[in-house]
């Protein structure tokens, strides 16, 4: 558990609170590889072990599919509540790297006299509610599907508020070798903490194979196994809307394979 507890200093020593361990996003192709002409599956997940899910999101806060000539082509969502995930299934219309995307609008969360409340800080005030704080909650995925070496697409920047682009073409990653990635705010450079790991690294929640930081929007991940890697970052201190929320959290994840 050497990397595991590495993450865990790093993270106390960044100074996180619990609620910054809220539930991720993250997304599970059925497949890595998928044939042109073919259908790709896919599930979203919500939880805190990398990759198990906890619990449904709500199907009316997210958007996903491929991002195809410049814009996000939607998939219908189908909640199943029986394996605690979103489906989703997207079509392979051509050869090379596939982009796949699910997005989160979170919504409004308050902290006020009578507890936690779901809503803007005016609507909650409207109601006779005291309000001493309101954040909005978003979230971000992308999975890189059929990687290839010959192919650019894995580099695709999608206008995610918060979004992790590989530097290194994720068929190239190797165990052993440095996984570079950029990470943008609003298209701009991202400095702050960034967190890996894999499918089957720890049964625990909240832990990370490798802790890293951005520098001017690149931040560097050791690969030290093979399988379904995950990066994940997170910006806590953006502005708020007048009126709605006092500031707004983005937290994103990107999905690829080491083979």
């Amino acid at each position: 558990m050497k990397y595991g507890r590495i993450v865990s200093a790093a993270l106390l020593a960044m100074g996180l609170s619990t609620a910054a361990f809220a539930h991720e996003l993250v997304m599970k192709p059925q497949k890595m590889d998928v044939e042109k002409g073919g259908t790709l599956a896919v599930e979203i997940h919500s939880g805190h072990k990398f990759i198990v899910p906890d619990e449904v999101e709500d199907v009316e806060c997210i958007k996903a599919g491929v991002f195809k000539d410049g814009k996000l082509q939607e998939a219908e969502l189908k909640p199943n509540e029986a394996n605690h995930c979103i489906d989703f299934s997207v079509p392979v219309a051509d050869d090379g790297s596939m982009v796949i995307l699910a997005n989160k609008d979170g919504g409004v969360w308050c902290n006020t006299n009578e507890g936690g409340k779901s809503g803007t800080r005016k609507d909650l005030e409207a109601q006779g509610l005291k309000v001493t704080k309101a954040t909005k909650h978003d979230k971000f995925v992308k999975a890189i599907v059929n990687a290839s070496k010959d192919d650019k697409n894995f580099a695709t920047e999608t206008g995610q508020g918060l979004e992790i682009i590989p530097v290194t073409n994720p068929a190239d990653a190797k165990v052993g070798e440095y996984f570079d990635v950029k990470i943008l705010v609003d298209g701009k450079p991202y400095s702050g903490p960034v967190w890996a790991t894999y499918d089957g690294f720890a049964p625990y929640e909240n832990t990370y194979a490798y802790a890293s930081e951005a520098a001017q929007g690149v931040a560097h991940i050791k690969i030290t196994a093979p399988g379904l890697w995950g990066v994940r970052a997170m910006k806590t201190d953006l502005p708020g809307k007048e009126g709605e929320y006092d500031s707004l959290t983005r937290k994103a994840f990107l999905i690829f394979e080491v083979k």
